[in-house]
């Protein structure tokens, strides 16, 4: 789950806006599916690597219908907040999905969630990471095999190059859907592409971003994911948020090249 802690002004003070991580995934592959102009690298393979772009956060539905709420600040629980053992069952929740839908789509989710459970890992002073170490010693014995697999069924390519290219891609975007997900933008902001060059996002207002140079195959594009504002306020448990009044809302966004001159 992703809680923005700001929103329009009039909200900032009184509404936290919560968005599922599984539709933060689906604003990932609406991103993806049009990218590949300007120079930046096409996604390929397109449908394996597009199925996990969508799809790699699909382990989140079962917690988020019952989101937990931080005993400390009586909030939600956002995805940078979790304790370790809910992370790790959540990321094998995803990661066994994906190995139903294929060896590559496999092995493109379990490296996402191995290099969370290694950023995790570094954080020193949080409960529970022997678990997460254990849990990224399997992830790589999950991709080894997932990628042998997939290089029986694609004994030309030269698949170890291509499955660390395309998980460049899956991460890339991951934090470009989160970049849009989190608390709005209100600075330009410079990322790296996979294979392509550097990407600057120029937001004008909430709602209409510029783009330089222009990644993609349309026009414009129109973004939108569902959330749920809540009042702020201090919830004394998962059942105190779950009956707490909420608000069905849409987040937009206006694409558009940026224009020179």
């Amino acid at each position: 789950m992703i809680r923005r802690e700001a929103g329009h002004s009039s909200e900032q003070s009184t509404h936290w806006t919560l968005i599922s991580q599984v539709d933060h995934a689906h604003l990932a592959g609406r991103l993806a599916e049009f990218w590949g102009a300007g120079g930046m690298a096409p996604v390929e393979p397109r449908r394996e690597l597009m199925w996990a772009i969508d799809h790699h956060d699909d382990g989140w539905q079962a917690w988020e219908k019952h989101p937990a709420v931080d005993p400390i600040h009586g909030r939600p629980r956002s995805f940078t907040e979790m304790d370790p053992e809910d992370s790790i069952g959540i990321w094998t929740g995803s990661i066994n999905i994906a190995t139903q839908a294929g060896p590559l789509e496999a092995y493109l989710v379990t490296g996402h969630f191995r290099a969370l459970a290694r950023r995790a890992v570094g954080k020193s002073d949080r409960a529970g990471l022997g678990a997460v170490s254990v849990f990224v010693v399997g992830c790589e014995s999950r991709m080894a095999r997932s990628l042998d697999a997939w290089q029986r069924q694609n004994p030309a390519a030269n698949t170890c190059e291509v499955a660390e290219q395309t998980l460049a891609q899956l991460q890339f975007f991951d934090l470009l859907s989160l970049w849009f997900c989190c608390d709005p933008a209100t600075q330009i902001e410079v990322v790296e592409t996979p294979r392509g060059p550097d990407l600057t996002l120029r937001p004008l207002d909430d709602e209409h971003v510029r783009l330089s140079p222009w990644p993609l195959t349309v026009a414009g594009l129109d973004l939108e994911v569902p959330a749920v504002r809540i009042p702020r306020a201090r919830y004394a448990s998962g059942a105190e948020l779950a009956a707490a009044p909420s608000q069905p809302v849409l987040l937009r966004w206006e694409l558009r090249p940026e224009v020179i001159g």
